[in-house]
């Protein structure tokens, strides 16, 4: 109970007729605790004019608390009958309302009554208002986070940046003349799904597509003449990749990941020339039909 003991006298220490005490009954207390029949601890006595009696009720704060209220009339710290307790400013307004009539301080109760409750009102509109800004601020900062994604691969300084001190899955993905706007979307959505199931797992891997024949030395230099789709992983501060040798799909690229974290893999060297060049961003769109030429 000492931490609802030392509440307690936290709560009373500025109380001039009330002394929240402790007596050490083992060392230089004895003789008292003797003299006021104490034989367990803790034991609680309370003193009231000039009688001691003991306190048998809870032992929680709440309850000696209201039992000091009850038993003892706390008075302020600051009253006419201890104004010595007072601060400059407490005391000015005490001696104000000494000197007021009935009428007069009964009115300026009203009146302070009613400021408080006006204060109130307003701390509750300032606190409604601050709710309203911090959720305005929580998503003025999420317009500016970066939400992961699977990203075209347009040029290498963004194929290094999004792949810097983690490893990258890049797809080479069938022209769109071959697949259209319909197969690409289901293949960049296969990666996605991986993309946020490697996320739930915790880990940091970027994701990338690149359309097949748009970076043709880089897929020469990385061995991906067996055709598209094509998928790689690759972690340039290892200096290392490793090609998927199973079909495309979800579950395919996923046991791939899961295979490179375990080290079943082959691995590579990433070759010197291994560099993406500028491609054009893809629209969303089917590929508008090639122009015939005139005989």
């Amino acid at each position: 109970m000492q931490p609802d003991w030392d509440q307690l006298g936290k709560a009373f220490a500025d109380t001039p007729n009330v002394v929240i005490a402790q007596v050490d009954c083992a060392g230089n207390g004895q003789k008292s605790c003797g003299e006021n029949g104490v034989q367990g601890y803790p034991t609680l006595k309370m003193l009231k004019d000039g009688k001691m009696k003991d306190y048998n009720g809870g032992r929680d704060f709440n309850s000696l608390k209201r039992e000091v209220e009850r038993q003892l009339d706390p008075r302020p710290a600051c009253s006419l009958e201890s104004k010595d307790a007072c601060k400059p400013e407490d005391l000015a307004i005490l001696e104000e309302s000494e000197k007021m009539s009935k009428a007069e301080r009964a009115a300026k109760i009203k009146a302070v009554q009613q400021e408080i409750q006006d204060a109130k009102k307003e701390a509750a509109e300032l606190e409604k208002k601050a709710k309203k800004l911090t959720e305005s601020l929580d998503l003025i900062k999420a317009g500016g986070q970066t939400v992961e994604k699977v990203e075209q691969l347009l040029n290498d300084a963004d194929w290094k940046a999004h792949c810097e001190g983690r490893t990258c899955v890049v797809a080479f993905l069938p022209h769109i003349y071959d697949d259209g706007a319909a197969g690409r979307n289901e293949k960049i959505k296969a990666l996605d799904q991986v993309m946020q199931a490697s996320k739930k797992d915790g880990k940091s891997v970027g994701f990338l597509w690149s359309q097949g024949g748009d970076q043709f030395e880089l897929e020469e230099a990385l061995g991906l003449q067996f055709g598209f789709p094509a998928v790689i992983a690759v972690n340039f501060g290892k200096g290392r990749f490793g090609v998927h040798r199973g079909i495309y799909d979800k579950d395919s690229i996923s046991q791939f990941l899961t295979s490179l974290s375990r080290g079943g893999t082959p691995l590579a060297p990433v070759p010197a020339n291994a560099k993406a060049v500028k491609a054009d961003p893809w629209d969303g769109k089917d590929a508008a039909p090639p122009a015939e030429e005139d005989l």
